[in-house]
């Protein structure tokens, strides 16, 4: 007869060991992912960088809007006006097309004809035309294309920045994806190491209990490796659930419909396996300071500075402006035609031209210079700020270089660990066959073996996360995963 500790040996093995699920439940469709696929899935559907996609098309939207500061203005008009009264009826129309509009040099200018006609009591038919040139000139404040161009050269940037954004955030998506994708990956790995761990003490618990029934152990031993089967049973619990919410993790990250996907179920293959090896340091910083998203940024923002700076500058001079104008006149009596021939002055057309200066300086022009300073420490606040972020750089670069060593040399001796962790269980296991050894003992050897194990999981985990941080902090992502961002 078996005793019912063994029988509940039995059903823990069998529980363990055959669950299935219900024949009444279709199985969920699945995704099979490599890493290559999951990155780009990444791309094509995470809403983050949807969201960061639409910033450079805003940014080029401000340039077209900044250049139409320098678009000439068409302006035309027409009208007729009729007056009634005990002298008579005046009726006069009035016609005019005007062109006008700025340059990049500031000057301001004035293109008009004009012409009316029409009758009255005193004259029958009169008619007059006229064209008018006017321009004025800034010779100080207002004056050059590095002022009026300002604008137009800083929405430039912002959309510099806003690409280099972009393309910061596909980084931190394909990053994130990596790591998620590796912590996957040990998931599974943990999962299988904590059953294959719990069948090893359910075995056991099923020697140790056939044993009791000749004899051979005693009772302690029976409830030792009863008690271990359970409490690693725990471990494999929370080993699927830490599968489950990875899983979870990596859906939000490549998919715009989490909902939908939440019902399917993925299966990965294992990630490539990178090369191990040192880490070229200054080739990662020099790197790092031509391709990092964020330092690129601030290089233009810098600029951006430097711009403000130089408008300051300019609003803080007197306003001295060159204007003039010229105006040609015609009249005729007899037909619009002939008044539009002011040009030739056959007829003695009058003529009228100016040419003059204005002058103006706010006393004791606070505001101006007040802004000219607020500009000029912005702009070196900036630069002490790129010197710090270059600073930043060069130590996260180094410590990301310092994570891939550590990580190999961990990866070594974890190996090294699992290897004598597994001939230590192995001699432990002929030990207690001939009773030199407890149960408890083997358990332990179980146990650390399984440490071991999930060492070295952890381990080559790491080493490729920290291989994907070095990629991030030397601005190198894209460029290792092939990805390409048009501009």
């Amino acid at each position: 007869m078996f005793s019912p500790r063994f029988l509940l040996c039995l059903l823990l093995t069998a529980r363990f060991a055959f669950a299935a699920p219900s024949p009444k439940s279709a199985p969920p469709a699945e995704l099979h992912l490599t890493l290559r696929k999951a990155i780009a899935l990444a791309i094509e559907n995470n809403l983050a960088i949807k969201v960061g996609e639409f910033e450079p098309d805003i940014a080029a939207a401000r340039i077209t809007s900044e250049l139409g500061a320098f678009d000439p203005a068409l302006r035309a008009y027409a009208n007729r006006n009729v007056f009634n009264s005990a002298s008579g009826e005046n009726d006069y129309g009035a016609y005019g097309l005007g062109l006008g509009g700025k340059s990049v040099y500031g000057t301001d200018y004035q293109l008009g004809l004009a012409t009316t006609g029409g009758s009255n009591s005193r004259f029958p038919n009169l008619y007059s035309s006229g064209a008018q040139f006017a321009l004025t000139q800034p010779l100080l404040r207002g004056f050059g294309s590095d002022v009026n161009l300002a604008a137009l050269r800083i929405a430039r940037n912002n959309r510099q920045i806003s690409e280099w954004a972009f393309k910061q955030e596909i980084i931190d998506v394909v990053t994130q994806t990596v790591f998620v994708y590796n912590e996957l990956y040990s998931a599974l790995r943990n999962y299988e190491a904590a059953r294959h761990s719990r069948d090893l003490a359910l075995e056991l618990c099923k020697q140790e209990e056939t044993r009791a029934e000749i004899g051979v152990k005693i009772e302690l031993d029976v409830v030792t490796a009863q008690a271990e089967a359970a409490s690693r049973e725990e471990a494999v619990i929370l080993a699927k659930n830490d599968i489950e919410n990875n899983e979870r993790y990596l859906k939000q990250l490549i998919t715009s419909d989490t909902e939908k996907l939440l019902a399917m179920r993925i299966s990965i293959e294992p990630p490539p396996i990178a090369a191990i090896g040192g880490v070229d340091l200054p080739a990662g910083l020099r790197a790092a300071l031509g391709e990092r998203p964020d330092y690129r940024q601030a290089l233009i923002s810098l600029q951006t500075r430097h711009i403000n700076v130089v408008t300051a500058r300019n609003s803080a001079l007197p306003r001295l402006d060159l204007v003039g104008s010229l105006n040609l006149i015609g009249l005729d009596s007899n037909d619009i035609s002939e008044s539009l021939s002011f040009w030739n002055n056959r007829g003695g057309n009058p003529q009228n031209w100016s040419i003059g200066t204005v002058f103006s300086l706010p006393i004791p022009n606070r505001g101006a210079r007040g802004q000219l300073k607020a500009a000029r420490l912005i702009d070196a606040q900036a630069l002490i700020g790129l010197k710090q972020l270059e600073q930043s750089i060069i130590v996260n670069v180094a410590n990301a270089a310092g994570q891939i060593e550590t990580a190999r040399k961990r990866i070594d001796s974890t190996q090294e660990a699992l290897r004598l962790a597994k001939e230590s269980l192995d001699a432990g296991r002929k030990r207690h066959e001939f009773g030199s050894a407890t149960t408890f003992e083997v358990l332990q050897l179980q146990k650390a073996m399984t440490d071991a194990q999930a060492a070295l999981i952890r381990a080559e985990a790491d080493y490729h996360k920290a291989i994907s941080e070095y990629d991030r902090q030397t601005g190198q992502t894209l460029r290792q995963n092939g990805i390409e961002v048009s501009n």
